[in-house]
């Protein structure tokens, strides 16, 4: 399976779920005003994410506070050491909680 495009933070957070409820196995690459990153899923897990020189959750979450975020999904079994450990279903809510988070902060910085 060969997945390319453009995302707002949102839909990034939809296709992650894509990726992990659909069991798929491959490299996430990520574009982000011109700098490249890496998620790894094996199994629907994600295992790994690399992204503006730092490994792991931080990273992960370093993407998602970007709006736009250009993708290519490579299906295949990539080597790469396990850096989380956590299941891809609560990662998923932390990444929407953290969304959530920001988008009321801005919205109460709007109305100031």
């Amino acid at each position: 399976m060969f997945l390319e495009g453009k995302l707002e933070a949102l839909d990034f957070i939809t296709l992650i779920s894509f990726l992990t409820y659909s069991n798929k196995t491959g490299i996430l690459e990520i574009s982000i005003n011109h700098n490249e990153g890496l998620i790894f899923i094996y199994n629907g897990e994600v295992y790994n994410v690399y992204y503006n020189k730092r490994w792991g959750k931080d990273a992960l979450f370093e993407i998602v506070l970007y709006e736009y975020i250009d993708f290519c999904f490579i299906e295949g079994n990539y080597k790469v050491e396990r850096k989380i450990w956590d299941r891809s279903e609560k990662i998923i809510l932390e990444l929407l909680k953290d969304y959530d988070e920001r988008k009321a902060l801005e919205l109460c910085s709007v109305n100031v």
